[in-house]
């Protein structure tokens, strides 16, 4: 059990991170490299879904899921400030 809960916290940090660069590429009309993400982002989320809800133990799943998120998003947005901030430099 404990694997598939490390494996849920990963992919949704994965899976939140790219989210997040496909709202920043999109919000720059990058169209190519927001297209992507989104293909690679939707894959990953429906995989997470799939995983997720068919264990026994989905609460502490869904719990997890939803932690790896805050933490994918927090990542991505951390990176984009630095990035922001040394463009100006």
């Amino acid at each position: 059990m404990w694997n598939k809960v490390l494996i849920i916290f990963i992919a949704g940090v994965i899976e939140t991170y790219l989210f997040t660069g496909w709202t920043i590429a999109a919000n720059k009309s990058k169209v190519v490299l927001s297209s992507i993400l989104m293909f690679t982002y939707m894959i990953t989320y429906l995989l997470i879904l799939d995983v997720a809800f068919k264990d026994t133990n989905s609460k502490l799943m869904i719990m997890t899921y939803a932690v790896a998120c805050a933490v994918g998003n927090f990542i991505r947005v951390k990176r984009e400030k630095k990035n922001e901030k040394n463009k100006k430099l």
